[in-house]
């Protein structure tokens, strides 16, 4: 195997992410499942109200159809793609408490689970203080949102997906350290699964942050994905460069409907796909820091959301104009396309220096 078989997957999947889109977007046309806007942003973005949304569950099914077809390896494709999987659920189904949140479906949550804490606060019994301070740290930290699903409902799907990844690469695959440029392999000791969950957490949260103009996201993890492409092929892990290329061909035609105007958008159920999928292949690969490096953008767009967020909450005063730090560039006058045009070129320099540290 080599770059001539991995291209044939870029355009097979290319092929059939170009053939389901149209299909797609005319769907949730047909039947309004459009994206909401924040009120509070840039006033252009107002035009973008009832855009398609959940763009994302069809790269995410080109990739899983593909690859289970034709690249299943037990030792290589398979735990990324349960995770690209099991991410996909949850973000279409925050997508889908979005879209349907005038159906009742958003209260299923606090039916089941938000009632008995209202009813039985923590003012009243002492042992659920501890439940109260975790809703409220992630009400601080996470964004504001119109889904069903609050964001420390979130976090704990979240939770149960880094703590399996976690358990599996230590327990089961018996990984415990990481690899850095020059260096080698540093073990760790139990400290592994502990960074692997936290990693995990933040890449899967900052991709969903990233996902707020036309092409911006899906361009800087296209540009990932060529990286972890490149790593993949450079180290001999053979199925998941053929993997990476996959992604690569299903990401194409959703670019190619995503770029301003865009005419869908990809929805949580994208971004979770992204940002979990990424996470995981610099864990398979042992290139970690390397990554930080290569989704530099996306980490530092990522956080400047919860910090704009900490700042106001505990000193008043707004770090940024708006957060993420896109929409504060956006404020300054800059137009949406010059933005994201500038970010992926920053994109870009930083995914060479990452596959430079990743090879050395």
């Amino acid at each position: 195997m080599g770059i001539m078989y991995d291209l044939l997957f870029v355009f097979l999947a290319g092929v059939i992410s170009f053939i389901l889109y149209p299909i797609w977007i005319n769907f949730v046309y047909k039947f309004q499942m459009g994206e909401s806007v924040r009120t509070d942003g840039p006033q252009t973005h107002v035009l973008k109200i009832g855009t398609p949304t959940m763009g994302g569950l069809v790269f995410v099914l080109t990739v899983a159809i593909v690859t289970f077809a034709f690249n299943r390896s037990r030792t290589q494709t398979l735990l990324p793609l349960l995770v690209a999987t099991t991410a996909g659920l949850l973000g279409l189904l925050e997508d889908f408490t979005k879209v349907y949140r005038k159906s009742g479906l958003p209260g299923f949550f606090e039916y089941y689970f938000g009632h008995f804490f209202k009813q039985k606060s923590a003012k009243k019994y002492f042992f659920l203080k501890p439940w109260y301070w975790f809703q409220e740290m992630w009400r601080i930290v996470g964004s504001a949102d119109s889904s069903g699903i609050q964001t420390y409902q979130k976090f704990l799907f979240q939770a149960l997906m880094g703590g399996f990844i976690s358990y599996w690469t230590y327990f089961k695959l018996g990984w415990d350290f990481i690899w850095f440029p020059l260096v080698g392999n540093v073990h760790i000791g139990l400290f592994y699964p502990i960074f692997v969950f936290i990693m995990f957490i933040v890449v899967l949260n900052a991709v969903a942050f990233t996902d707020g103009l036309d092409g911006l996201a899906g361009s800087l993890a296209f540009i990932s994905f060529l990286s972890f492409w490149l790593i993949s092929r450079f180290l001999q892990y053979n199925s998941l460069a053929v993997f990476c290329a996959t992604f690569v061909g299903a990401l194409l035609p959703f670019l190619y409907f995503n770029v301003y105007p865009a005419r869908i958008f990809m929805g949580n159920v994208g971004s979770h796909v992204l940002g979990a999928t990424l996470a995981i292949l610099a864990i398979m690969l042992h290139r970690e820091v390397p990554f930080f490096v290569i989704g530099l953008v996306f980490l530092v767009d990522g956080i400047s959301s919860p910090l704009q967020q900490l700042s106001v909450r505990f000193t008043g005063k707004r770090l940024f104009r708006m957060a993420p730090i896109h929409h504060h560039f956006e404020l300054l006058g800059w137009p949406e396309v010059k933005v994201t045009l500038r970010f992926i070129l920053f994109g870009i320099l930083v995914a060479f220096a990452g596959i430079f540290l990743a090879l050395l």
